[in-house]
């Protein structure tokens, strides 16, 4: 991703001496789809820590983020603590946590060493650590009092379809909205629809969920988790669909790898047992994840000008939404062994 907010030495002297801190250089990083971020290194060999300027969030969602990050790593959660400012900055909503940059909230945390794993370096023991880690955020997350509603329930993604039919209709751009895609979302819009008509009535059980634990999400150290990023779509919401995400995220390349997903899975259940209502729910909340990930990678990727950032190819996860209708509720929890 291109650096949408320039920062330059003088500016982050300026945040860094907010937090207590003298720096010495600052260098951006191409990494992430969404916010603009910088490693930042301080005087005296101190090392670097890592800053983030939040492109989209405001700065109360910013603190909200900030407060929640504290409580899980308090909890024994493997992610980054952001740093506090050292100026006397109100506690209040997170406030003590963020500075400003450009008119938009920035936050600054520990440099944590480490690398993302590519889909052929996913083995059995990397997605049982996974799914481990996953369950930690589920357990130490129920006590966090303050997660907004997920963006992503099944209103927000029909109203994404509404708005990609509406621009088809407007003459969108033909480069991007090809007939390959025009097709995508019909089909997209038709599974909406038999997953409202099957869905369950109530919502069921909710906790903190991490909702987006890619593998660019996480990074490794030794054969060893050393931190979970990016809690930016974190919300109140189904750990059944948290799970969902994550399996079709690890344990997917050119189909869904039965070793992958039952290691994650035991991963995940030698640390939380899944309720009998969210075992019951998980086919129902893989298909939506399916579904969610299909229609958000065509609005916020494939209608982008080529060539301006990241790009997520939504076809990936409509061969997902293909896989689990083919395995079915009874073959997906076989798959897992749940």
């Amino acid at each position: 991703m291109a650096i949408l907010t320039p920062l330059s030495l003088a500016d982050a002297r300026r945040v860094g001496a907010l937090y207590g801190l003298e720096v010495a250089d600052v260098r951006g990083l191409l990494a992430g789809s969404v916010n603009s971020n910088y490693a930042l290194t301080l005087a005296d060999g101190r090392g670097r820590v890592f800053l983030r300027v939040y492109e989209e969030q405001r700065h109360e969602a910013a603190g909200r983020e900030a407060r929640m990050l504290e409580h899980l790593a308090a909890g024994g959660v493997a992610t980054p603590q952001p740093l506090r400012r050292r100026d006397g900055a109100s506690e209040a909503g997170g406030a003590a946590f963020i500075a400003e940059h450009a008119g938009k909230p920035v936050a600054l945390f520990p440099w944590v060493a480490g690398e993302s794993l590519c889909q052929a370096r996913v083995t059995p023991d990397a997605a049982h650590r996974v799914g481990s880690a996953l369950a930690r955020v589920h357990l130490v997350g129920a006590s966090f009092e303050g997660a907004n509603a997920s963006r992503f329930d099944l209103d927000n993604l029909d109203q994404r379809l509404r708005g990609l039919r509406a621009l088809r209709h407007a003459g969108a751009d033909a480069a991007a909205f090809t007939p390959e895609v025009a097709a995508a979302v019909d089909e997209l819009a038709l599974r909406l629809e038999r997953l409202r008509a099957a869905a369950p009535r109530a919502p069921g059980p909710q906790t903190l969920i991490h909702g987006d634990l890619f593998r660019d999400n996480v990074l490794w150290q030794h054969g060893e988790i050393s931190a979970l990023l990016d809690f930016e779509s974190a919300s109140r919401g189904s750990a059944a669909f948290d799970l969902a995400v994550t399996m079709l995220a690890w344990c997917f390349g050119d189909d869904l790898d039965p070793a992958l997903a039952a290691a994650l899975a035991a991963g995940y259940t030698s640390e939380r047992l899944l309720s009998p209502e969210e075992r019951d729910r998980l086919f129902h909340e893989s298909v939506v994840a399916a579904l969610r990930f299909s229609i958000t990678r065509i609005t916020d990727f494939e209608l982008r000008p080529k060539g301006s950032g990241v790009y997520k190819d939504f076809r990936r996860f409509l061969a997902r939404q293909r896989t689990l209708e083919r395995l079915g509720p009874e073959g997906l929890r076989a798959l897992l062994r749940l």
